[in-house]
């Protein structure tokens, strides 16, 4: 299978920021595991899980429960052309200086008990990129913020063709 490509600020495929669960699950049929996240104060997420496809996606209450986040966990997907779940630290720090992705930061995770994992953060473009023991294990991406209250959500045609 050729990877898919990973739409920064977009999605991949048929999936885009903004939808609902139920337009997902009309392309990617239901979901293996369903989990509601409580980050306090009211904020949650509902978060579907398909473990065949290495995704899981994060429907934010405060945002009407539209998709607001998309984890990759699987090299059936791509960003960029050239990154991808798998690859090696080294091999990623070579293409970040080849894509001009932009500017990042490194967050520590020693600090949170975890020793071996890296997070590449580039608020920019709303990418992360997790690294454990020196290979990307997770890319998450979201829409384009326009500023800290408002989403820029991708165009989405009325009826879409299946990939």
């Amino acid at each position: 299978m050729t990877p898919k490509a990973i739409l920064p600020h977009i999605g991949f495929g048929n999936i885009k920021f903004g939808m609902e669960e139920h337009e997902v699950s009309n392309y990617l049929g239901d979901p293996d595991e369903t989990e509601v996240q409580d980050y306090g104060e009211g904020a949650e997420a509902n978060v579907l899980y398909y473990d065949e496809f290495g995704i899981s996606m994060s429907f934010d209450k405060e945002e009407d429960y539209k998709l607001v986040e998309i984890s990759f966990e699987s090299d059936n997907f791509i960003l960029h052309n050239a990154i991808k779940v798998g690859m090696s630290k080294e091999d990623f720090l070579a293409s970040l200086e080849t894509l001009k992705l932009g500017d990042y930061e490194v967050e520590d995770m020693k600090e949170d008990g975890f020793d071996d994992k890296e997070l590449y953060v580039f608020e920019k473009e709303n990418i992360n990129i997790w690294l454990d023991d020196e290979a990307i294990t997770s890319i998450q991406i979201g829409p384009e913020w326009i500023d800290d209250e408002t989403i820029r959500w991708p165009q989405r045609k009325n009826n879409e063709d299946e990939d």
